[in-house]
């Protein structure tokens, strides 16, 4: 075996060791914001939380996925997938934090069942992480 395919394995060792480390923090925080928001009543932390998280899961996972960091954008990721996804994140958490100031006949509406609801929405988020990374830094090449 060639002395740099062991660095290749150690890389990937090292990230998923650092997903355990990601994973025990974020899963210790989750519980402080839950009992917070259990404490006060109010779950808006909590949807806010979940929705960040899930961004930084996705880019967490686009790091083992790029392979050379240079710069490149491709802008066809970013505008088509990594935007509508942030979109569709996003809707829940802003919709139960105005939810005060949107009057009930809207708020019942069928104009809001199309929005995706929290366990969905965090893989929209995960999704918006990993594509705004790839968007950026891939270096993918097209096919002809």
């Amino acid at each position: 075996m060639k002395k740099g395919s062991w660095s290749s394995y150690f890389l990937k060792i090292l990230w998923v060791i650092g997903l355990v480390i990601l994973t025990t923090i974020i899963f210790n925080y989750e519980n402080q914001v839950q009992q917070f928001s259990m404490d006060t009543f109010n779950l808006i932390p909590l949807f806010w939380f979940k929705f960040i998280i899930s961004i930084i899961f996705g880019i967490y996972i686009s790091i083992i996925i790029v392979r050379k960091w240079t710069f490149k954008f491709h802008a066809s990721l970013f505008w088509c997938v990594a935007i509508p996804c942030l979109l569709l994140a996003i809707a829940f958490p802003l919709i139960i934090t105005f939810s005060s100031l949107i009057p009930e006949s809207i708020a019942y509406s069928k104009v809001f069942q199309w929005i995706p609801h929290p366990p969905t929405s965090n893989i929209f988020g995960i999704v918006t992480g990993l594509t705004f990374v790839l968007s950026f830094f891939s270096s993918t090449k097209r096919l002809k």
